[in-house]
């Protein structure tokens, strides 16, 4: 069977995609080391039962993309006798026969369900041709298939390299190897990435050119593209020419002005491969380093992080908070417990890690199940992993686009009962507004007075603005400046709702799912492109459309489902998924 993506996994809620797309908007013009977005260890995901087969794997690659995974930690291993890598942690034999005898050990290989030869080797199977160009075939589809300003995302690869153990002794540690044992030219992991991926990649050559000269770069395209300068330093010379040491170009730059679509970086270099030298692929291939940096975590029992937490009370800058690139280092889940228990516990962690401002890894085989075999599993961890929207938020689907229907939920409201999530709520409610001081990222104050959606912008005191938070980390400065208020403006524990909400500067009044940061009257920017080349029918049919396409998918969900509904007992809703009520 040929390897290709498979989309059939998506995330088959309307809500869901709306958390995705306006948490990918709202974030824009952040810089990329600087936006959470959920990694997840394909060693665990998809090879947590020590079976690497070839369509198996690109099924399971497939699913972690479609439901919204956004950094692949990728652990491949080089075999010396075959001169290739492979994700099979075990040098596959090269023969044909079913069974071969390689030293002293004996192999055998037996068919899978798609034809494939699995060998087995100790206590691993693997076939002879899962190779990054797997993982590079089903990227390709990946980028073919969301090739849309609704639907673009950056993706991650981190690349941990390996020796395979020898077929012989495939449940030893692998030898050293150096010399010519050593990839060399096009069998460099990342040239084998960079000749599959290439038109797709954003790398490190491109990044130095483009910080030289801010002006002909980053500067150089709509002001709504532009990184947001409060994240990196800016040097300008005497012609005026601004360059930078450190910073990052945004995601809608990436994404829509560059069309580009994937970074590559080195995580760790086994210290039996430390020869490997990856300043030959450094064109293409990040350094060890540059895409992430890992940060121990620890957590008490109800999900609050202990250690680990980027938040500090008092910090305006974000160099005093060294977030770039941070990522956990892992989060614990539970043994023992019921499916329902596990995934509440770990929902509250991955709220807790996202809010610290880290992204959140997952390194574990949920349940003892590949992301192939059970999918809802991986989804949910992922869903989990948003920072904006309360459970079941925003719920401004059911209404038509167009100033008319203001009245509706169609104005984002920070909700303190919900630790500092989102409601979409009514526009026309009366409520203080979040203002931001100057541009500083986590400096916050209240507006003056409480007032309409529309009107709450003229409130904010001189010095600030109306505003909405941009990141996770932003929005946590923001709830724990309105917690210190307590008993003033606001008060959690008031009867009165005006006390425990504020409006942050994001509605969807224009069109229907649509959120904007711009304020009231702003338009849906789904009206064209970079180069301006769509129309604004177009594009808000196209929005519809996947909206349509969902609640149509749904639909047929439910009909085929509703003979067997009143046999399922037992059901609870955890973190807005239904769950039998049975242990795993």
């Amino acid at each position: 069977m040929s390897v290709q993506y498979d989309s059939t996994a998506t995330l088959l809620n309307a809500t869901w995609v709306a958390v995705q797309l306006s948490e990918r908007d709202v974030a824009g013009q952040i810089p990329l080391n600087y936006v959470t977005n959920p990694a997840v260890s394909l060693s665990a995901a998809c090879f947590g039962n020590r079976i690497y087969d070839t369509t198996d794997a690109a099924e399971c690659f497939s699913n972690l993309l479609a439901i919204g995974y956004r950094r692949l930690v990728v652990d491949l291993y080089w075999s010396v006798k075959r001169r290739t890598w492979s994700f099979c942690p075990v040098s596959v034999p090269q023969t044909t026969t079913a069974t071969a005898s390689a030293d002293s050990a004996t192999i055998t290989s037996t068919d899978d369900s798609h034809g494939d030869t699995l060998y087995e080797l100790g206590s691993y199977k693997c076939t002879d041709n899962l190779d990054p160009n797997t993982l590079a075939k089903v990227l390709v589809g990946y980028f073919r298939d969301t090739n849309n300003q609704l639907t673009l995302y950056t993706t991650y690869l981190v690349l941990n390299l390996h020796v395979a153990a020898s077929d012989a002794t495939p449940d030893e540690p692998a030898s050293t190897v150096s010399g010519d044992q050593l990839p060399s030219g096009t069998e460099r992991a990342g040239s084998i990435l960079e000749a599959a991926l290439g038109d797709y990649i954003y790398g490190p050559a491109e990044l130095a050119s483009d910080r030289s000269n801010l002006n002909e770069s980053w500067y150089k395209v709509e002001q709504s593209y532009m990184p947001i300068t409060e994240y990196f330093t800016v040097h300008e010379n005497e012609a005026g020419e601004q360059s930078t040491p450190d910073g990052w170009p945004s995601s809608k730059y990436i994404q829509l002005a560059k069309r580009d679509r994937v970074l590559i970086g080195y995580g760790s270099l086994d210290s039996n491969l430390m020869d490997y030298n990856v300043s030959t692929e450094e064109t293409w291939v990040f350094p060890p380093g540059h895409l992430t940096s890992s940060v121990n975590i620890s957590a008490n029992t109800n999900g609050t992080l202990t250690s680990g937490c980027l938040y500090e009370p008092g910090l305006t800058r974000v160099s005093q908070t060294n977030s770039s690139w941070a990522i956990s280092s892992g989060f614990p889940v539970p043994d023992g417990l019921s499916t329902i228990e596990t995934m509440d516990s770990v929902s509250n962690v991955l709220s807790s890690i996202t809010a610290c401002g880290l992204s959140p890894m997952l390194n574990t085989t949920l349940f003892g199940q590949t992301a192939d075999q059970q999918v809802e599993h991986y989804r949910n961890v992922s869903l989990s992993s948003s920072w904006a929207w309360a459970n079941g938020e925003p719920h401004d689907a059911n209404y038509a686009g167009g100033d008319g229907d203001s009245k509706y939920d169609r104005c984002a409201i920070m909700d303190l009962t919900l630790g500092g999530r989102w409601r979409s709520t009514n526009c026309t409610l009366q409520r203080h507004g979040a203002c931001r001081i100057g541009h500083s990222p986590f400096s916050w104050v209240l507006s003056n007075t409480t007032e309409y959606f529309s009107n709450v912008s003229n409130t904010c005191p001189s010095g600030s603005s109306f505003a909405v938070p941009r990141t996770a980390l932003e929005n946590t400065y923001l709830h724990r400046y309105l917690l210190s208020l307590s008993g003033t403006k606001v008060d959690l524990d008031s009867t009165d709702p005006a006390l425990r909400e504020v409006f942050v500067n994001f509605n969807s009044i224009d069109v229907t799912s649509c959120w904007v940061s711009t304020g009231y009257g702003a338009e849906c920017p789904y009206v064209s492109d970079p180069q301006e080349l769509e129309h604004r029918t177009v594009l808000v049919a196209a929005i519809a459309g996947i909206i349509i396409l969902i609640i149509a998918a749904l639909t047929l969900f439910v009909k085929c489902n509703a003979n067997r509904r009143n046999s399922r007992r037992g059901r609870r809703v955890i973190g807005g998924w239904e769950y039998e009520g049975v242990p795993s």
